[in-house]
């Protein structure tokens, strides 16, 4: 008998070690299983096929294989946390890089490296006698002047002046919105869509032209060699290998009447600055600033489109946007801000602040608690381009008002990567929502914080993501956003760690709308989701939202349709791995596991808790299974934490 009873102690250990050590991501997909079969379903038919739309050239391939499998969105926001893991820039490019590869694409540029011009520096002579400091001078020189431009010509070699200008002028109005449309009759608006239309439909007409892979990796390659000059350069000045002081008075000695514009770093748009507070005003191709609390009002010409290339060492800086396209906005071209140290202020208007607009725009901050303002287009966002920030450390606050804050367009990737501290994500408030989702109540538009959007009906949207490593975040907007899309793209929210508040209105956290997928996945701390409706896991119209919560003694409130609540034919998942969870709803009869029976087909809605001393108000109850008045729609809330599988994806 005691031999017995030490085989089995020993039995139960083994087979809990092996528990702990199988990834969360395995229940998950079997307790997915074990719904489905409850509800006569399979995980298979968590899907969607690709012709419920015509389709277009603009769709991603990632998104096309996403809507064809939805749960595999977990995976795919682990992995695109996994591959930005670093905060280095070219690692997390590259990634973006091939997530913009088009679903129609057959082949793609992996690598783009034209030779260097060798007259590129015909006329120019050297002014600083540092061999480092000429060797970042002259790299800056050739991509401003040689690669950018050249790669800009391969993407827009086909597209004709004329429709460059529309790009600049026309369909970039169509972005941006107007505060004072909210006053204006219906009639007047309704002109003013048809007028958007029309813009939208010229565009389509065009675009497949636009090459955007040639300024992309330009932009790449430029990012990842300043990304490590700069890095050199700081451990050099820290160690005292090189003194900022003899570098800058180290210098050639001019001969009468030299024209110093032909020198190294004295060209025109371009500045070199020491370790005192200095004043940057104006068009600038290139900053080197070694320190000090310095001001940059900075703005863009874009009928003379060129790179921009900004390097702050230290300093608690405040950067000011005073046109389009400034701090860390590329358009039509590479822009790129690194900021190493300090408290910093970023006050950027529209398409500004790691902004793509058939581009590349980067803004890398590496310490400090900082400050980003925004109006549309901005902190993250891309079309036809990449759009990023990376922030290394520092209590960040990130204001907005639209299309920000993670952000993809059409064939946009927009991110913000932030991996330490407390931070503040706001979107909205400025441009009321008039399209009647809100009813009576007066609300704003967001469509930021992780969110996708498309051009309905003619073209596909991009991915635009929040990656928030750690620290206790809130992240607050009002109707679309955290997580959140519309027409086939994808928004994403991974937030790793803390105690993080999730505060909406409508179409959040973890929702897609029309055609498209949103997923918020939170990983551990004690959390809070608050909202009205279609949020917390739905899929509205063809789409599929998902909300993951793995860890924590979290709290999710909504009014109705939310909390894993399929609708017109969508899929939504609501799934809580661990902790004593409490679930407040005021509508029980379209919550907690929801699919409404529409058009040919139904929906599904999947509720599942797995761990925990829970309380609901609405269908769920803690330690049961239920089946709602639905489609396909139910829930779980029992202690499912198998150890008999390797677990499978269902296909």
């Amino acid at each position: 008998m005691k031999t017995s009873i030490i085989v089995i102690m020993i039995i139960l250990a083994f087979t809990g070690l092996w528990a702990q050590e199988m990834p969360d991501s395995v229940f998950e997909r079997q307790a997915v299983e074990h719904l489905t079969a409850l509800l006569n379903l399979k995980p298979s038919d968590i899907h969607f096929r690709d012709d419920y739309a015509k389709k277009d050239s603009f769709r991603l391939e990632t998104v096309a294989d996403l809507m064809d499998r939805p749960y595999k969105m977990i995976e795919f926001a682990e992995r695109f946390k996994s591959n930005c893991q670093g905060g280095q820039p070219e690692p997390v490019l590259r990634f973006v890089f091939e997530n913009l590869r088009k679903e129609t694409q057959t082949a793609v540029l992996r690598r783009y490296r034209m030779p260097e011009d060798e007259n590129l520096y015909a006329g120019i002579n050297l002014y600083y006698n540092s061999v480092e400091l000429n060797r970042l001078l002259m790299k800056a020189h050739s991509f401003l002047y040689d690669r950018f431009p050249r790669a800009l010509d391969s993407t827009m070699a086909l597209v004709n002046a004329e429709d460059r200008k529309f790009l600049l002028d026309e369909f970039k109005q169509s972005v941006l919105e107007d505060t004072v449309d909210v006053n204006k009759p219906v009639d007047v608006l309704d002109s003013i869509q048809k007028v958007e239309e029309q813009y939208t439909k010229r565009f389509v007409g065009f675009a497949t032209k636009i090459k955007k892979d040639f300024i992309i990796l330009a932009g790449i390659d430029a990012a990842g060699s300043f990304y490590n000059e700069v890095m050199r350069f700081q451990d050099d000045i820290k160690a005292g290998n090189l003194s900022v002081e003899q570098m800058l008075s180290d210098t050639i000695e001019l001969p009468p009447q030299a024209g110093i514009a032909e020198y190294l770093g004295s060209h025109e748009h371009w500045a070199i600055g020491g370790v005192g507070d200095d004043v940057y005003r104006g068009e600038y191709h290139f900053i080197l600033d070694f320190g000090g609390n310095d001001i940059y009002e900075l703005s863009y010409n874009p009928d003379s489109a060129h790179g921009t290339i900004i390097i702050d060492m230290s300093g608690n800086d405040i950067y000011n946007a005073k046109s389009d396209f400034v701090i860390g906005s590329g358009c039509f071209s590479a822009g790129l801000l690194y900021d190493l140290e300090g408290d910093d202020i970023y006050n950027g208007g529209n398409f500004s602040c790691g902004s793509g607009y058939f581009g590349l725009g980067l803004l890398y901050d590496g310490g400090g608690s900082d400050k980003y303002y925004g109006d549309t287009h901005t902190q993250g966002a891309a079309t036809f381009g990449a759009g990023i920030i990376l922030d290394m450390s520092g209590a960040d606050l990130y204001s907005a008002a639209l299309f920000a804050q993670g952000c993809g367009l059409v064939e946009g990737v927009g991110l913000i990567a932030d991996y330490e501290g407390n931070d503040q994500y706001q979107a909205g408030g400025k441009y009321t929502e008039t399209y009647g989702l809100a009813g009576a109540n007066v609300h704003y538009l967001s469509l930021s914080q992780g969110f996708g959007h498309g051009l309905q009906p003619y073209g596909g949207g991009g991915i635009g993501a929040i990656l928030d490593y750690s620290g206790n975040d809130n992240y607050v907007s009002d109707i679309f956003g955290q997580g959140a899309s519309y027409w086939w793209s994808l928004g994403l929210i991974c937030d790793s760690d803390g105690n993080d508040q999730y505060v909406s209105y409508q179409y959040a956290q973890g929702t897609g709308v029309h055609l498209s997928l949103g997923v918020l996945v939170d990983e551990r701390g004690d959390d809070f989701y608050r909202g009205k409706g279609l949020m917390q896991g739905v899929g509205h119209d063809y789409a599929c939202g998902i909300i993951l919560d793995r860890e924590g003694d979290d709290i999710y409130q909504a009014d109705d349709l939310s909390q894993a609540a399929g609708s017109a034919n969508g899929i939504g998942l609501l799934i809580d791995d661990r902790g004593d969870d409490r679930y407040y709803v005021r509508e029980k009869r379209n919550t907690h596991g929801y699919g409404n029976p529409r058009r040919d087909f139904g929906s599904i809605g999947l509720f599942i808790d797995m761990a925990g001393r829970d309380i609901y108000t609405g269908y769920g109850k803690d330690d049961s299974y239920w089946k709602s008045d639905s489609k396909w729609g139910g829930g779980m809330d029992i202690e499912f934490w198998k150890t008999d599988s390797t677990g499978t994806d269902g296909e």
